[in-house]
């Protein structure tokens, strides 16, 4: 006589069958654990971008101002070099919502009691996978140095007060140097 017996799956044996499939749920998302390290690969890169774009934009105007040296009458050489305060800055669009709840109550022996609660949310708005960007904000420039050859004194001090305006550069932060 044979008797075939069935075993019912006991609490070990369900407590594997669960564990099994959460790891193979797990390993079925290839991109889970990666997304963290794909984001700091691109913020580096980012702020690499920024930089290189700073850099860029302080040479470009490096040659502006020696181009407009050399067209004053008697420079006839020029050097320039400008220092900046920051990087280039981004600024994207977000979208706010703000909830606020107000709350009024009359105790029994007549006296109001107000409570007010406010939370709020922002989330960037995107345009495809990248954030949507409303505006560039170019660095500040801190200091200006420029070392010119032919030029009288008079005009080191126009030189001066015209890099101080084109610039927005205190005097005290801009050195015109006569070789």
């Amino acid at each position: 006589m044979d008797k075939k017996t069935k075993k019912e799956p006991g609490v070990k044996e369900w407590a594997i069958i669960l564990a099994a499939g959460a790891l193979l749920l797990l390993l079925s998302v290839p991109d889970l654990f990666r997304k963290e390290k794909e984001e700091t690969v691109d913020t580096a890169a980012s702020v690499h971008q920024s930089e290189k774009q700073t850099e860029e934009y302080a040479e470009c105007m490096e040659r502006k101002l020696e181009e407009l040296l050399l067209g004053i009458d008697g420079v006839t050489s020029a050097k320039v070099v400008i220092t900046v305060n920051s990087t280039m800055e981004k600024v994207v669009l977000q979208d706010t919502t703000t909830d606020t709840e107000n709350l009024e109550e009359q105790d029994g022996e007549g006296g109001m009691r107000t409570s007010g609660k406010s939370s709020g949310e922002k989330k960037t708005v995107l345009a495809g996978n990248a954030p949507y960007l409303t505006k560039e904000l170019t660095p500040e420039v801190e200091g200006v140095v420029a070392v010119i050859s032919g030029a009288d004194s008079a005009k080191v001090l126009a030189i001066t007060e015209a890099v101080q305006a084109l610039f927005d550069v205190p005097a005290h932060k801009v050195k015109i140097i006569n070789n």
